[in-house]
């Protein structure tokens, strides 16, 4: 796997080599090729606003953006084939490393357990899951769950 990890923020609350344990985990469990390659920024509110109110035509902050070099068929969570593409590069993860820790105290978490969520949510958001209809959440916050569980008993 790689995965390239830029901290634009002064804020990190897991290792550049924790990220990549974790996302490398976690495509493992989601059956990825070795070869898979994801990008991870870790920056400011602001900018993530920004990507999101250019890029989205939402123009508010969150926590955590996901922008995917593949197009996801409704039928599976498999991408098409896009010759023009590099196979292996599924895309970005952005993380609002402020955001992280003000959510991270609202929902009672650690901001290290948040922000290994919101990594593992843009994971799931590159490999085509989404939470649009209350079926796609149920089964991408299982999932999340599932994924996360595995990790922590893997580092007990």
């Amino acid at each position: 796997m790689e995965i390239s990890v830029l901290n634009k923020s002064e804020q990190s609350h897991m290792s550049e080599a924790e990220i990549v344990d974790l996302l490398s985990f976690a495509l493992l469990q989601e059956d990825q090729s070795e070869e898979t390659e994801v990008s991870v920024l870790l920056t400011s509110d602001e900018e993530v606003h920004e990507l999101n109110r250019d890029y989205r035509g939402i123009d508010a902050p969150t926590d955590v953006l996901s922008f995917a070099l593949r197009e996801h068929s409704d039928e599976a969570l498999a991408y098409e084939d896009i010759p023009e593409l590099d196979d292996n590069n599924l895309g970005d993860i952005i993380l609002a490393m402020p955001l992280v820790e003000e959510q991270a105290a609202e929902y009672g978490n650690t901001p290290q357990e948040e922000m290994a969520f919101l990594l593992v949510h843009g994971l799931l958001h590159l490999l085509g899951y989404d939470h649009i209809e209350d079926d796609d959440a149920e089964r991408m916050q299982k999932r999340e769950k599932e994924i996360l569980a595995l990790f922590e008993s893997k580092q007990a």
